[in-house]
């Protein structure tokens, strides 16, 4: 940590997608800032994503045409800036007699997920009869089917890497990025934010960073930062936990990803190709359980296993098949009535003025749209004192993970391996530091 002589800037609560964009943006810009994570680096809830960049087709059933517009044109902008990242990958939905979307429907949310994607780097959507979609696919289960629909979203395949990038790029334009350092206390002075209090998880001792803007991305720890700061803070947070499992190649396997209509419940899941595995969630239910120790249930995980032997008989796939499990509890806004699904995605930039001026949480966001909700905040920082932040660009065209164009923001320990051997080692890294389910028989 550089000696602080003066207060920064911002001071930004949380390390995953959503706390690195908003460092990343905020120090190109040219601010003063200081990151503050309590564990390691995009370990909460950006780590147990399905890891894709897209647009949200089942957003439109809620009539969410705006974030569907967003992420879209995020997706654009991603593959642009972080193409090494994000790649392409082509989803296909099968139709079957049964289904509670029909043939139509889905062909009606696919064109108007084509009309949204204004010049989009991918082809559009296609249909494929029953005969066509089993040559294709010949695991697919075929009783009912009536024929699918293929279209292109992306991946990026390790989320870890686009968050780790993010902060590479902030801290090498000045920002600093502190990791175990758990917020005890926001100070306030006459009605503003001035100071936060941290302890150091590895040597128990506390200390104090000056800031004149304090932005809470704690993801589902928000409620929890606020509590730091009055015991009066409202709660803005109303979590869903959602549960992957990955499994090895299985009899039947697909070679394309799958958008599955789940047969117990109706909810759409992914069966997605992965890192030479498969990728399978997610689930979505109300989650007020403790924070450091989100498990995939038993009754997610039968209920992932037994959904994609439906879609593909030929996989069986039982306990002994699962190479491990992960869970994560998404940020959303609290909203106690109605299904899960129904709850929006779209992020709110919530300016905590009953509390302090200066302190901003985030509520919601995903891997998507991290860089336009980034570029919102902080641009409704306004001119903050001592800077010449206003005056300067947006970030949307900076490369990701460097700070001017040939300039690789990677450190030297691993900038010299081979993209596809450092992917991995940051991967297994962060996997390993992470408390992992064990599954029978692995």
């Amino acid at each position: 940590m550089s000696e602080q002589s003066r207060p920064y800037d911002v001071a930004i609560i949380g390390a995953g997608i959503n706390g690195a964009g908003i460092a990343r943006d905020a120090a190109l810009r040219g601010l003063r800032v200081v990151v503050l994570e309590q564990n390691d680096l995009c370990s909460g809830t950006s780590a147990a994503s399905s890891r894709l960049i897209h647009g949200g087709l089942r957003y439109l059933e809620y009539g969410e045409f705006p974030l569907v517009f967003e992420s879209l044109r995020e997706r654009i902008t991603l593959r642009k800036i972080a193409a090494h990242l994000v790649q392409p990958l082509r989803i296909t939905i099968p139709i079957y007699e049964s289904a509670r979307r029909g043939l139509w429907l889905i062909r009606l949310g696919m064109v108007a997920y084509d009309l949204l994607s204004v010049g989009k780097t991918v082809p559009g959507h296609e249909a494929l009869s029953r005969d066509a979609m089993l040559a294709a696919e010949p695991g697919l289960a075929s009783t009912g089917l009536r024929g699918a629909v293929r279209y292109f979203d992306a991946q990026v395949t390790y989320a870890e890497r686009l968050v780790l990038e993010n902060l590479l790029a902030a801290r090498a334009a000045g920002a600093d990025i502190l990791t175990y350092k758990t917020v005890t206390g926001i100070n306030i002075e006459q009605g503003r934010v001035t100071s936060l209090d941290f302890r150091d998880a590895l040597t128990a001792q506390t200390q104090r960073v000056e800031a004149n803007v304090i932005i809470n991305a704690a993801g589902p720890w928000v409620d929890a930062v606020l509590g730091t700061a009055t015991d009066n803070a409202p709660r803005l947070i109303g979590g869903t936990k959602g549960s992957h499992i990955v499994v090895g190649d299985f009899d039947g396997a697909p070679t394309d990803a799958f958008y599955v209509e789940a047969a117990a419940d109706g909810r759409p899941f992914f069966i997605i190709p992965w890192n030479d595995q498969y990728l399978i969630g997610t689930t979505d239910i109300r989650y007020d359980g403790d924070l450091g120790e989100i498990r995939a249930s038993q009754a997610e995980i039968d209920y992932l296993l037994a959904e994609t032997t439906r879609a593909f008989p030929d996989a069986r796939l039982t306990a002994h098949n699962i190479c491990y499990t992960y869970a994560g509890v998404r940020p959303l806004p609290k909203r106690d009535k109605g299904p899960e699904s129904s709850i929006t995605r779209r992020h709110i930039i919530c300016k905590n003025r009953k509390i302090a001026r200066g302190l901003i949480s985030i509520i919601g966001g995903k891997l998507t749209t991290y860089r336009n909700l980034a570029e919102q905040t902080v641009d409704r920082l306004g001119r903050v004192p001592g800077s010449q932040a206003s005056r300067l660009p947006h970030t949307r065209n900076v490369v990701a993970g460097r700070v001017s164009a040939g300039r690789s923001t990677c450190g030297p320990g691993i900038a010299g391996l081979p993209v596809g051997q450092r992917c991995r080692t940051i991967t297994r890294y962060l996997w390993r530091s992470r408390n992992r389910t064990s599954q029978p028989g692995r």
